[in-house]
């Protein structure tokens, strides 16, 4: 089979691509209640002749695998939603029910594309009768940053050679590297309650203590590298005024280049509470959530993406899909859109139609973080994006969930497909750049990886 039969394979396949994007889209679901999206992928791949295989402890994790033998070459997919995002396929703001989630970071194009990819590289390993196992990783809980920590922490990557990752943006382009670790937890204050006014000297403020934790957080931002990035929430208990709180939370996120930082600035920040707490006379109790690494650079497996992204073709757009992306894009702030053209080099449409420069993703960092930097330190991985929103838009916003709803979304998630069947293809054949890939891999992470993730 020469590659362009992949190809071929692929095409047969853009009716499940576009099914997949719009069952999904149509059908949010939130982090950790993905169960009818689980459910949906379980029976394509169980159709299509992949063993599924599923996990005692995450519900809507699963692995399906087709094939024996090296190399095991893995497809990641997600499916979760965003709270709040419901949004119809339109040019304004309008939810399809008021408080929905709805797929603001193009998840129902990410887990369409891998599928795809998998079903046609399945259907190329039995034509060909080449030895190799294809996985389809279906990777809940994504928008916590937990899914696939969870996931590696049951050691469910086991076995597999080399993973194959993109994500919805508005550029098609290959990274390196990407992503921020990040690092979550929960700040417990308990105090003693009084009335505020009648006998305020017998209560113990635990707000207070959130709020003084407040203000030595935000000075450890002078003492912290760079680009480093502390958020926090608060919750006060619903206390009334008159009434010395006994109880506040304070719910904080750490995020670094590196995991190595994100541990030490959290040690600081525990710090901090328990200062906070002896200040006010209080009680801390601090409860660790999931981290997940930065995803580790693997030039090699980028330039193969890169490769793939150049090779496959693109999406041709209609007019009207053009002038829907231009009325979408005029809802963006406008100094946004002008330094995104201007970065890519692209004026008078609002849509990106080739590729990216090799090295243009060092001035499109990917400042977010993701659990798939997780699956990086386990094994080689890959990441690229296709655009699937117009220039201008970004994750997590309404704009970018009414594109996922459309045939621009559409697109955009079928060039993926085909992109990363083409990779997976390239390393099922030329065993030589697989080697190379796990050469470089194995140089870069000598450090013994181990899930940021307790058992509650």
């Amino acid at each position: 089979m020469i590659k362009q039969e992949i190809y071929d394979e692929v095409q047969d396949l853009e009716v499940l691509c576009q099914r997949v994007c719009r069952t999904l889209w149509n059908h949010p679901e939130l982090s950790g209640k993905e169960k009818n999206s689980a459910d949906y992928m379980r029976e394509i791949l169980s159709k299509e002749g992949f063993a599924i295989e599923n996990n005692n402890y995450l519900e809507h994790a699963f692995l399906a695998e087709y094939g024996s033998g090296k190399p095991v070459i893995a497809f990641l997919g997600e499916y979760d939603a965003l709270p709040e995002l419901s949004q119809k396929a339109c040019t304004h703001k309008e939810a399809v029910q008021e408080g929905a989630p709805g797929h603001g970071c193009g998840h129902n194009m990410l887990g369409a594309a891998a599928i795809t990819a998998a079903v046609a590289i399945r259907r190329f390993l039995e034509k060909e009768k080449i030895s190799g196992t294809v996985r389809f990783y279906g990777c809940p809980e994504e928008e916590l940053l937990s899914g696939k920590v969870k996931m590696a922490y049951y050691h469910m990557f086991d076995g597999c050679d080399a993973a194959i990752t993109w994500h919805p943006s508005n550029t098609n382009m290959t990274h390196n590297k990407g992503y921020l670790a990040n690092a979550s937890a929960h700040f417990y204050f308990k105090g003693i309650s009084a009335h505020a006014a009648f006998a305020p000297e017998q209560g113990r403020s635990a707000l207070d203590a959130v709020e003084l934790m407040s203000v030595g957080s935000n000075y450890l931002r002078e003492h912290v590298i760079d680009k480093t990035r502390i958020h926090y929430s608060t919750d006060g208990g619903g206390f009334a005024p008159n009434i010395v709180p006994d109880k506040a939370n304070a719910w904080y996120f750490v995020r670094a280049p590196h995991m190595s930082d994100v541990k030490s600035t959290m040690e600081r920040l525990k710090k901090i509470a328990q200062g906070a707490a002896m200040m006010t006379e209080t009680q801390v109790d601090i409860k660790m959530g999931c981290g997940c690494c930065e995803f580790s650079e693997n030039v090699a497996f980028a330039d193969l993406a890169y490769a793939n992204l150049i090779e496959a073709d693109g999406p041709k757009y209609t007019k009207e899909e053009l002038s829907f992306a231009k009325e979408l894009q005029k809802t963006v702030e406008k100094g946004i859109i002008e330094k995104e053209k201007n970065l890519h080099q692209v004026y008078n449409e609002a849509m990106i139609f080739g590729v990216s420069p090799r090295d243009q993703w060092k001035e499109c960092e990917l400042t977010a973080s993701s659990d798939t930097g997780d699956v990086s330190r386990i094994m080689p991985a890959c990441l690229f994006t296709t655009a699937c929103w117009p220039i201008g838009c970004s994750p997590h916003t309404w704009q970018a969930a009414s594109s996922a709803g459309t045939t621009i979304g559409e697109k955009g998630a079928f060039y993926a497909s085909k992109v990363a069947a083409g990779i997976a293809y390239d390393l099922f054949t030329k065993p030589q750049l697989l080697e190379k890939i796990t050469k470089e891999f194995k140089e870069r992470n000598n450090e013994t990886y181990s899930p940021m993730y307790e058992e509650s």
